[in-house]
């Protein structure tokens, strides 16, 4: 090897403009390539034979052609085999001495510009994104796992721009450095803690995670010291957590269950007709069954409009109670379930439904969610730490709930009113799946709502009478494995999803009020916003973190949007021709959130707009502990004291009390020996009165300790 191309590989080790140091790398390559091309285009003539310009170009890999005459060219006496296997190994050793400078410069430029990566999983998009920024990606274990297993050497033999072998030879080459940007899944444990990298996990604690369905009831306590009105609030069914250690929340059920059948047997005689509800003759259900049931509702419309902290605890039913209830259970079944007839006649029916109405009004225009209770009184369980539909089971009865919970104590089940009155589109059930991103900064907390979202349908017309999952659950990975009923409506999507604009055009079609739209946008804003505070409190505000999620939403019959549950792990796959649109849209929007919006306020975010943003500060010292401070003002009771019967001792007591002052530091050394000697007895107490005059005669304001001053309140307010 020349000298010039000695002295350029020995000071690889010191850091150049990366421009400047390859333009000198191909230089000094070029210089060296030239001397071995020479070298190998002289012709031995010993032999008589000469290596020929193409023979020279196979062995030699020179791109530089000779034009020098062979025979005019002397040689010594070298063998020409030697000279071509010289040949044939230093210069492609030279390739990847190149290739290996030209990838080492570009990880010491990615590390020290924070721009490595780590993606696990088949996130594609992710990769993508960040790749076109100029990011290089450290790459997990089980990615291209043959191909890691490969040396160097041979990987950098066939590394070309941009194929695999040249992402391993990276990947190897930065294996030693953290990772910047990590994108994983939610039960991995967080590396490179230190470096504060860009993660997709937001952590907080089980109780308040509202990614899990026991999470989720937490927030939904926690959310009313949140709520306001036009900026957050929450619109979630009831919910109940029906643990082994959940006996509170076990009775509060029971008492819903009760109450919510009240409300059912009162909606089934405002929805029908007087004269086909009763049968005076053979009525199987008597009169008293209805005034229970309005019994109850007066009651709950009394505690709702004066409510206290007493109306809160459960109270034990008393034995006769609890057979009244009983029997209003089974007698308002046998109407609820088999339409059994009253026995009364259709004069006083009529009268039954219009307190029924008239106590319904009162009660849902305190209870909004009230409204969307049907007849059937149905309640759903769901696996308190699972998703997409698994162990979802719907059940009526009280005792097919109760025991259904108890056999699954190792699921944590939480049982969730039934919205039984849902919007429906072509009388199908659906609900929306919208995106929300939470980041996190050094000072903020901000959530982003995405502006485009995606309808999913289920695969069979909406009905009470059948409980199948098919029916109810919408989920996308429950849906996909039945077929769509013949006799659907044809106007509904096949693969079970529309897009926003077709749902936009279906409002225009069923003439739904204008800003319908926009009233459900905003409504799913202020929902995700009181949940996102409601969780702060457990929530670990660590900078550069941040997650996206899943959140599905149904309607009511008046387009208010209903929080069903968040999924801390979205499907972003491209499983139909709408979600194959807008999930790669959002993981790159969410990118320009993440990277961009923070180095460039001015940079587009895409679909993605801030619904809210929350400020915090977290002042540490430089050990991580700070004491408590307390700050504040002495509070006074008394301005002065109050003006009590004339009397000697009492007076003398509020002399002494107006001339001590707690803060007077200059005479408490010259009170301490003299407070010393008292020792609570008689002799005590004679001392201290003789020198508590002798301080009031000299007009000085003396400082006494907690048990000086009680001993003279109890010597001066002692009966004689």
């Amino acid at each position: 090897m020349s000298q010039a191309s000695t002295s350029a590989f020995n000071t690889r080790n010191r850091y150049y403009n990366p421009v400047s140091r390859i333009q000198t790398l191909i230089q000094n390559l070029d210089a060296e390539l030239i001397t071995l091309c020479k070298q190998c285009s002289m012709p031995n003539n010993v032999g008589g034979n000469s290596l020929n310009k193409s023979s020279l170009l196979a062995q030699g890999g020179s791109q530089h052609h000779t034009h020098a005459s062979s025979a005019n060219i002397v040689v010594s006496q070298v063998r020409p085999t030697s000279i071509t296997n010289s040949a044939g190994a230093l210069a492609p050793d030279a390739h990847k001495r190149q290739l290996r400078n030209t990838y080492r410069t570009r990880v010491i430029d990615a590390y020290r510009n924070r721009r490595i990566f780590t993606v696990y999983g088949n996130y594609h998009t992710v990769r993508r994104a960040l790749v076109r920024r100029g990011w290089l990606e450290k790459l997990p274990a089980n990615r291209h796992a043959k191909l890691q297993t490969m040396s160097e050497d041979s990987l950098l033999e066939l590394a070309r721009r941009g194929n695999e072998y040249e992402a391993v030879v990276l990947s190897k080459m930065i294996n030693n450095f953290p990772a910047f940007f990590i994108w994983q899944t939610k039960g991995a444990r967080d590396t490179f803690p230190e470096v504060k990298p860009y993660r997709n996990r937001v952590r907080r604690s089980q109780f308040l995670d509202f990614s899990t369905k026991v999470g989720l009831v937490g927030c939904a306590e926690q959310e009313r010291w949140f709520r306001e009105d036009g900026i957050c609030g929450m619109s979630y069914p009831r919910v109940y957590r029906l643990g082994a250690n959940s006996m509170e929340e076990r009775a509060a059920f029971i008492e819903d269950f009760h109450h919510t059948q009240a409300r059912a047997l009162l909606r089934y005689i405002k929805e029908h007709r007087p004269i086909d509800m009763v049968d005076i003759e053979h009525g199987a259900v008597i009169s008293t069954t209805i005034d229970f049931a309005l019994n109850k509702i007066k009651n709950m419309i009394r505690q709702k409009e004066h409510y206290s902290l007493d109306d809160a605890r459960i109270k034990m039913l008393t034995p006769t109670e609890m057979v009244e209830n009983q029997s209003f259970m089974m007698q308002s079944s046998k109407v609820l379930q088999t339409n059994a007839k009253f026995k009364v006649n259709e004069k006083v029916m009529a009268e039954y439904a219009r307190l029924a109405a008239q106590y319904l009004d009162q009660i849902e225009s305190l209870r909004p969610d009230y409204r969307w209770d049907g007849c059937r009184n149905l309640w759903i369980l769901k696996p308190g730490y699972q998703s997409r539909g698994i162990g979802i089971v719907i059940r009526n009865s009280l005792d097919d709930i109760l025991q259904w919970t108890s056999n699954n104590q190792n699921r944590k089940y939480i049982v969730q009113k039934y919205i039984e009155r849902p919007c429906l589109i072509y009388r199908t059930k659906f609900d929306i799946r919208q995106y929300m991103l939470l980041t996190i900064s050094d000072a903020q907390v901000s959530i982003w709502i995405y502006k485009d979202c995606y309808l999913r349908f289920s695969s069979q017309e909406f009905t009470m009478d059948d409980l199948r999952e098919s029916i109810h659950l919408t989920n996308n990975s429950v849906q996909k494995r039945y077929k769509n009923k013949m006799t659907r409506d044809s106007r509904l999507p096949k693969n079970n999803m529309w897009s926003l604009d077709q749902f936009k055009c279906h409002l225009r079609h069923v003439g739904a009020p204008d800003g319908t739209w926009a009233k459900i946008y905003d409504g799913f804003k202020q929902n995700l916003t009181a949940v996102v505070l409601a969780s702060l409190d457990e929530t670990e505000l660590t900078p550069n973190a941040f997650e996206i999620y899943g959140c599905d939403f149904m309607l009511d019959e008046y387009y208010n949007p209903i929080l069903i549950e968040i999924n801390s792990t979205p499907d972003l796959s491209p499983s139909t021709e709408v979600t194959a649109r807008i999930c790669p849209l959002a993981v790159r929007d969410c990118i320009r959130v993440v990277l961009d919006f923070p180095r460039n306020p001015m940079a587009s975010t895409g679909q993605f707009e801030r619904a809210f943003q929350v400020n915090y500060s977290v002042n540490k010292e430089q050990d991580g502990t700070r004491p408590l401070e307390l700050n504040g003002t002495q509070m006074k009771l008394f301005e002065s004291l109050p003006k009590l019967r004339v009397n000697h001792r009492s007076g003398l007591l509020r002399k002494i009390l107006n001339n001590v002052s707690p803060s007077n530091k200059l005479n408490k050394d010259k009170f301490k020996e003299k407070n010393a000697k008292i020792t609570g007895g008689k002799t005590g107490s004679k001392k201290l009165s003789r020198e508590s005059s002798k301080a009031l005669d000299l007009g000085i304001r003396t400082t006494l300790n907690s048990t000086t001053r009680e001993n003279l309140a109890l010597q001066y307010t002692a009966p004689k």
